[in-house]
């Protein structure tokens, strides 16, 4: 019987101190919860704002006491009638545990009858935009992660905005990217404009506005500015300006527009006043380069557009036009005047023809060039000699555009084997399409004295076994680099080894600056032709590797492309030091043979020295050196 009662005895404490236990985890807590708010009152408008003072909480629900508006915003904003109201404030923490807050508040505006001024004219045209919100905009203006409303003016009675309907956009803070959209009807046009201006009010100051231009067929083609909002603008209107370029003109017809964009903000903003503004900054010829020389002539093409050849292009599906240069602000083509071919979708095989006096003599020329400027990306550009007469008879190649809404020389060599035959020029844009886009061209061609491509290296023709190593009497320097995906595009330049003590000790080596404004996949690529070769991936040169100095971690890209522009996707290895040379290593061997571009027929290699798709925090310099082919 006494070893019962000890058993019991035992087991009794056992069973305490488990409870004990298992108070102490019960007793686990979050760090304490406190709902609390202060406020502003316009005086003159009975617009109260709501300034959040909670801590440890996660949402909110705000009861404004007038049996009307509820919010479920950080820091909400509402308008009032005279009267005295009990506003409270129910803020969560993560658990759902909840703390209240109320606080009354009284209204007392004087009434003022008619003070705002009622809109009296608006224009919803890409020809003459004035937003004025005379009219409910609501089923016209698309809301992605910010609700818009169209309501009252809540402030009138000041000097910027005195307008009695204004737009209303509730952000909220599950994406960083809200923003609201309007898609107008035709393109717009910055050589008659300068920009835009927006009026704007915000409760907090120094918020950042950013307006967003689109093609509305393609987001890819957009342009944006933004603006802040001055120290002394809290809780008042502003009118801000957002400028654009003439280049700009004829791209974007769709606005899209964005209130802290990248944040996880939560506000209440007003909007009035989306309007053009100004006299544009020049176009039409202003500021380009005139052209002083042309030749239609076989013997010495240079198709400059001195001078209007409209009625000697064969339109065949594509509309041929003599314009002034759209975009002439920039290092690749400033003349004047180009060539402007409008697709039609008549056929897939849209084009525009030019016949020559006599056939092409690819002995003494390496090939044609041709700058052309698309705002669809990666255009293919395809150039088509032919026999007048028969069709035949004919050789084309193509290639695929690395810039988008800028001008690119683009470069087709042409084989000895392909002289005295041809003497008629077709000019495909996106062959196989239904595109009905307009492009631009100008500068069409010869170049090169028929030795090889059109230029090589220092040092005599190259071949795989050799290093791409830009030194003086080596191979790289002297061929042309184009940069691409890049904002502006520096050019690859060719300096002194910054580290010439470690691995690499190069006298001259190439350097790359890929700009913070920069895709992730910015580049640099051998203009086709410029090599001077063309070869098929084998055992022998499928190990391809780059020395590289970098101050960023961050992949490096290898991508290889035949005359035609085809490829397939680079491969990326990345860096494992920054501040000092390392060799990386790309294994192409998977793919010889596999029948796909890119593994035969080569004659261009791509270099993507910083592909970073987590984006850029700065520009950053890259260092690279000692191609070779193993």
């Amino acid at each position: 019987m006494k070893n019962l009662f000890r058993t019991l005895k035992k087991v009794s404490l056992l069973i305490l101190a488990i409870s004990f236990i298992g108070c102490d985890d019960d007793e686990a807590f979050l760090p304490q919860l406190t709902a609390g708010f202060t406020h502003t009152i316009n005086a003159n408008t009975g617009t109260v704002t709501f300034i959040n003072t909670s801590t440890n909480a996660s949402t909110y629900d705000w009861d404004f006491g007038d049996e009307v508006n509820t919010s479920r915003l950080i820091n909400p904003v509402n308008v009032y009638e005279n009267g005295t109201y009990l506003v409270v404030l129910k803020a969560y923490n993560v658990a759902g545990a909840y703390d209240t807050f109320s606080d009354e508040i009284t209204i007392n505006v004087s009434e003022v009858v008619g003070t705002c001024d009622s809109e009296t004219a608006e224009s919803l045209s890409a020809s003459d935009l004035n937003m004025t919100f005379m009219s409910d905009l609501s089923n016209s203006i698309v809301s992605d992660g910010a609700g818009f409303s169209w309501i009252n003016n809540p402030d009138f009675e000041n000097a910027v905005n005195t307008s009695c309907k204004v737009g209303q956009i509730d952000r909220t803070s599950s994406a960083q990217y809200a923003n609201n959209q309007f898609t107008l009807d035709a393109k717009l046009d910055f050589n008659s404009n300068t920009g835009f201006k927006l009026k704007v009010w915000s409760p907090t100051a120094g918020t950042n506005v950013l307006l967003k231009l689109e093609d509305q067929t393609n987001a890819g083609v957009f342009k944006e500015v933004s603006a802040t909002t001055s120290a002394d603008s809290a809780g008042a209107w502003e009118e801000l300006s957002f400028d654009f370029e003439s280049a700009d003109s004829n791209k974007f017809d769709k606005i899209v527009l964005f209130f802290e964009l990248n944040s996880a903000t939560e506000q209440t903003y007003y909007i009035d006043d989306l309007m053009l503004y100004g006299e544009g900054n020049g176009g039409g010829g202003g500021g380009c380069t005139a052209e002083t020389t042309e030749s239609y002539s076989a013997s010495n093409l240079n198709m400059t557009f001195q001078t209007d050849p409209s009625a000697d292009f064969i339109s065949d599906g594509a509309g041929f036009s003599w314009v002034d240069n759209p975009d002439f602000d920039n290092a690749v083509n400033s003349s004047c005047k180009v060539g402007q071919v409008v697709r039609g979708n008549n056929n897939p095989w849209d084009n525009n023809q030019y016949d020559l006096d006599a056939k092409l003599d690819f002995n003494s020329n390496s090939g044609l060039k041709i700058k052309v400027w698309s705002s669809r990306p990666s255009t293919e550009v395809r150039l088509k000699l032919e026999e007048i007469g028969n069709a035949s008879n004919n050789s084309e190649l193509f290639l695929t555009t690395s810039i988008t809404n800028g001008w690119e020389e683009l470069t087709f060599p042409f084989a000895p084997a392909n002289s005295d035959k041809f003497n008629k020029v077709v000019i495909f844009f996106d062959l196989n399409t239904d595109s009905t886009d307009t492009y631009y061209f100008d500068d069409l061609k010869l170049y090169g004295d028929g030795s090889g491509g059109g230029g090589g290296g220092g040092g005599g023709s190259y071949n795989l076994t050799l290093p791409i190593d830009f030194e003086e009497n080596g191979h790289g320097a002297n061929w042309t680099w184009n940069a691409f995906e890049n904002d502006t595009n520096p050019p690859l330049e060719f300096v002194p080894n910054p580290d010439a003590s470690g691995a690499n000790t190069s006298a001259t080596v190439a350097k790359y600056t890929t700009l913070q404004s920069g895709q992730p996949w910015a580049g640099t690529e051998t203009a086709h032709g410029e090599m001077g070769i063309t070869w098929d991936l084998s055992a022998s040169n499928d190990i391809i590797k780059i020395m590289v100095y970098k101050t960023v971690i961050s992949d490096v890209g290898i991508k290889l492309v035949n005359p035609a522009g085809g490829a397939q996707v680079e491969i990326k290895v990345a860096n494992t030091v920054v501040n000092a040379w390392e060799e990386l290593t790309f294994d192409f061997s998977s793919r010889i043979g596999n029948g796909l571009d890119g593994s035969t027929n080569i004659d261009q290699i791509v270099v993507f020295p910083d592909f970073d798709l987590d984006g850029r925090t700065s520009d950053n310099i890259i260092y690279f050196d000692n191609i070779t082919f193993e």
